[in-house]
């Protein structure tokens, strides 16, 4: 909560500032051009959901194999450890508690699929210089992103499977190191993906001399992007679009169907921390 709050106060300031800088430039009035590519759809922008239902298959797998051992489970589940390995919370053995965690990464897969479809629809984003390089980084940038989307999504559901699998086979050690190298190594792919390539697959530096770089600028949306971060645009058809600096998506909040988007990913994120309590 602290990050995030500190987040939005260095955003905002300096979007303000930004604001104000803009203000005093010399600005001319011309026509605004849009280039966009027909073909861009036709494309393979992303991998399909369809290998969730290997993550799924696990799941499933995994369920059967704990119901099938329910009577050999003790009747106080553990749910929570010390750094010591010792158990600090547990509950009632029930059909729900031992099987909450399955419900858990059901919802964790139907988030990471959704964002792969946001992935896929987002908004094509072109430049008029080079339009066609551009969206040729662009649909990489989309394929590298949902391939971690779908390898992100099958290393929770195999470390959720360890976890529960614990519950009768009890091997502290094992479930320590997979808890420990699972979010490293999930984390340390966001950091690669993000340094090789920055917002929409253009590279880092760009090393064109400034007299070779186009002279002409992008589409002035300013006004459709509140407090810089926040897109309103009731002309834009798309639900996502790429967020206007960073990495990652967000939506179109001028779109009533974006809401229930974003109440769907609220409503799986308080139901899976309600089912692991």
């Amino acid at each position: 909560m602290i990050f995030i709050v500190y987040w939005a106060a260095l955003h905002i300031l300096f979007h303000f500032k930004m604001k104000k800088i803009k203000g005093t430039l010399t600005t001319v009035e011309a026509p605004q051009r849009v280039k966009i590519d027909t073909t861009f759809r036709q494309n393979k922008l992303t991998y399909s959901n369809y290998w969730f239902l290997v993550h799924m298959a696990i799941i499933v797998a995994i369920a059967i194999i704990t119901i099938l051992n329910y009577k050999a489970l003790p009747n106080a589940i553990p749910i929570k450890y010390d750094l010591q390995g010792h158990v600090t919370s547990s509950v009632p053995k029930t059909y729900l508690s031992v099987l909450a965690i399955n419900l858990v990464q059901l919802g964790i897969i139907a988030l990471l699929m959704l964002v792969n479809w946001s992935i896929k629809s987002s908004k094509q984003q072109l430049t008029t210089s080079n339009p066609g390089q551009f969206a040729a980084e662009n649909i990489q940038f989309r394929r590298k992103w949902s391939l971690f989307t779908i390898v992100t999504g099958l290393l929770l559901t195999i470390l959720f499977a360890f976890i529960q699998i614990s519950m009768f086979v009890p091997n502290l050690v094992l479930l320590t190191a997979i808890s420990l190298i699972t979010p490293v190594v999930i984390v340390l792919g966001v950091v690669w993906l993000s340094l090789t390539g920055r917002q929409g697959g253009g590279k880092i530096r760009n090393q064109q001399k400034d007299h070779e770089r186009s002279k002409e600028q992008p589409v002035n949306d300013d006004d459709y992007w509140k407090l810089g971060f926040i897109y309103f645009n009731a002309n834009d058809p798309s639900l996502t679009i790429e967020k206007r600096y960073g990495i990652g998506w967000t939506i179109n909040f001028a779109r009533p169907l974006s809401w229930v988007l974003l109440l769907f990913i609220i409503a799986i994120v308080v139901i899976s921390i309600v089912l692991s309590q």
